[in-house]
């Protein structure tokens, strides 16, 4: 679930979070105890930054705009966003303009 700034996972409040905060290419991400740290805040950022329909389609049970594209941004200096790398490898990365990854 997304809320605030972290995504939390309901079962056992666990945040994603960039490993030993360190803001790198490759980092690891991971889901860690919640300590409120920049390397655990993200912010949702919609690709097409539509601000004529900002309520349009949110699910309010998680948080997002239904069938809308987006990519999960650190709050780390760098700014980097998640990537997934096959099945259940989450890395932070350099943003790349129309990469699908």
């Amino acid at each position: 679930m997304y809320e605030g700034e972290f995504f939390s996972n309901v079962q056992n409040n666990k945040v994603l979070d960039v490993s030993g905060g360190k803001d790198e290419e490759h980092r690891s991400i991971l889901v860690w105890k919640r300590h409120g740290g920049k390397n655990q805040r993200w912010k949702v950022l919609y690709v097409d930054q539509d601000d004529k329909a900002d309520t349009k389609g949110l699910n309010k049970e998680f948080g997002f705009e239904i069938n809308r594209p987006f990519y999960l941004r650190s709050r780390l200096p760098m700014k980097r966003v998640v990537e997934c790398i096959g099945a259940n490898n989450l890395t932070l990365k350099k943003w790349r303009k129309n990469t699908a990854a």
